[in-house]
């Protein structure tokens, strides 16, 4: 199965949550029902195999960490799912 990276931005372009799918529509309907407040979803990555999507997905969450100090609003954890 092949995946996308993407962020959730707020209204100043600020990264809220980071993560991978394989259906960025579907996705951001599943992120909007569970209230999460963002203003869109923007695809930062083309179609990669699944592995290589997710560790691109915990580099831009340590990435993200490292230049603020803190994770995405709505990750829960600072590395993302995968220990890489």
């Amino acid at each position: 199965m092949r995946k996308v990276t993407y962020k959730l931005v707020d209204k100043y372009d600020r990264a809220k949550y980071i993560g991978t799918t394989n259906n960025p529509w579907r996705r951001n309907q599943e992120h909007s029902d569970s209230g999460k407040s963002y203003t869109k979803l923007v695809v930062t990555s083309g179609r990669l195999p699944k592995q290589e999507a997710e560790r691109r997905e915990a580099r831009n969450i340590r990435s993200y960490k490292n230049a603020t100090g803190r994770r995405p609003r709505y990750n829960q954890t600072s590395d993302g799912r995968f220990s890489y």
